[in-house]
């Protein structure tokens, strides 16, 4: 009898610890807009501070590092090539402060260069059949329809890098646990995103309903009197 117990409490940590590696918890960062596109527009001028997704990811990464179970993987995916132009035009090694800042956290970074990379590391980065996303956090610029990964970076005014709720499509439907947690920071994403991707994933995800600010740092804020947060 003392045996049997013994092996069942063996079998019951066993499955135990296997829960314990199923998860992974997922910022994604998109990139900053250049200063040749956006000098001279005033207060509209967006990302005049290089940093300001990567600031608000690495507050969101800390928070999510300091409550992960053993054996929960955390994992950065950022857009690598507006980090790359906006390092030539400053003449700053900025790629090399968000991999210090990584390190630092005891996280995972992974580069994606397209909207193919992207969907590839969601779908296949590890097994989905055992590894399910708990929880999944935007940081960039976004309208109702799209997650803009650059934005006046290659173009003025115009994002060339994108993932367009239609593109949902081609990701697994089933890489989320059933408890997963997901918000968009940026802006506009609870006018149509949230729906698409609660359609699509069967999981909500906060968006904001109107825009969001990055520039006081921190976590952004909504921005307006009328703003809110919505699924």
């Amino acid at each position: 009898m003392r045996l049997f117990l013994t092996i069942l409490a063996v079998a019951l940590f066993g499955t135990l610890t296997a829960s314990a590696q199923t998860r992974e918890e997922i910022v994604l960062t998109g990139g900053p807009a250049l200063r040749f596109m956006e000098h001279g527009k005033g207060a509209v001028s967006h990302d005049v501070y290089w940093f300001n997704f990567v600031d608000a990811s690495v507050i969101r990464l800390a928070e999510l590092k300091s409550q992960a179970q053993p054996g929960v993987f955390v994992t950065w995916l950022v857009y690598r090539p507006s980090y790359a132009s906006r390092s030539k035009e400053m003449g700053l090694d900025l790629l090399a402060q968000i991999q210090a800042k990584a390190k630092r956290l005891g996280v995972k970074l992974q580069w994606f260069d397209t909207k193919e990379d992207l969907i590839a590391y969601l779908n296949q980065g590890l097994d989905r059949s055992k590894v399910k996303l708990a929880s999944f956090d935007y940081f960039g610029h976004s309208n109702k329809a799209c997650f803009l990964f650059d934005y006046s970076n290659t173009i003025d005014t115009m994002s060339t890098a994108w993932l367009h709720v239609k593109d949902l499509r081609l990701i697994q439907n089933n890489i989320f646990a059933r408890d997963a947690v997901c918000k968009s920071w940026g802006c506009h994403s609870g006018e149509m995103y949230s729906m698409w991707w609660k359609s699509h994933f069967d999981v909500p995800m906060i968006g904001a309903i109107g825009k969001t600010d990055f520039a006081h740092g921190g976590l952004p804020e909504l921005s307006g009197p009328d703003g809110k947060w919505a699924e």
